[in-house]
């Protein structure tokens, strides 16, 4: 049986939450502890039992964020064969996410990015981890001859994450009716055609790499 949430780890996912909102809404620097214990129907001395300073409780939101998806995702990737279609889930997995969360995503692509303390927490050594998955996918599609030979698992990673990034930042100053995950495949379609290896035959082809897409429905019948 599993056990569901103390009531202190209720409490510090229901700031969290509240926070999270908050900052998303009127951002870091406009947004009071006030505010967010008024949000978290906790007082403010509660939110400081938990949290040193509004940074740190800024920062723990993508520690605990990336802690409760983590190893949901992990499983999921180990059940994909081959580093393209990994590398496609990998994706689409963030596009997902970014659209489900559009408060996290704020915080994350908008009010985080470029924060130098962040970069000392540990919830930016999770975040990194994702990263690295990237990362070693692309090694291993290399190794595996599924990629070219010459491709810079660095360089890769940072095309496919900027992509990623610039069309969910466009997507978050927009009216966000646009489904985001839409846009996994035109994004690995682009990036795919120069990493996946050609053919040994003279001239050959770049391999294809979306072989998991389902065929088109065959039309109707033809008739005379």
């Amino acid at each position: 049986m599993v056990n569901g949430p103390t009531k202190m780890e209720a409490r510090k996912e229901q700031i969290l939450a509240a926070a999270e909102r908050t900052f998303a809404q009127k951002g870091f620097h406009e947004s009071t502890i006030a505010e967010i214990a008024k949000e978290s129907k906790v007082s403010e001395g509660t939110i400081y039992e938990y949290f040193s300073s509004k940074e740190g409780l800024l920062f723990s939101i993508p520690e605990a964020f990336t802690r409760k998806v983590r190893d949901q995702n992990r499983f999921h990737l180990q059940l994909i064969r081959g580093a393209a279609n990994r590398l496609r889930a990998i994706i689409y997995l963030y596009l997902h996410t970014w659209q489900e969360h559009p408060d996290y995503a704020v915080i994350n692509l908008l009010i985080l990015k470029g924060n130098q303390n962040f970069r000392k927490t540990e919830g930016y050594r999770l975040v990194r981890e994702g990263f690295q998955e990237i990362t070693r996918t692309i090694e291993e599609g290399i190794a595996e001859g599924e990629f070219i030979s010459s491709g810079n698992p660095y360089v890769i990673r940072s095309v496919l994450m900027g992509a990623v990034d610039h069309v969910t930042i466009n997507w978050l100053h927009s009216d966000r009716k646009r489904n985001l995950v839409d846009l996994v495949d035109p994004i690995m379609d682009l990036v795919m055609g120069g990493l996946v290896r050609r053919d040994d035959t003279p001239g050959g082809q770049a391999l294809r790499w979306d072989r998991w897409r389902p065929a088109q429905p065959p039309g109707p019948p033809h008739t005379e």
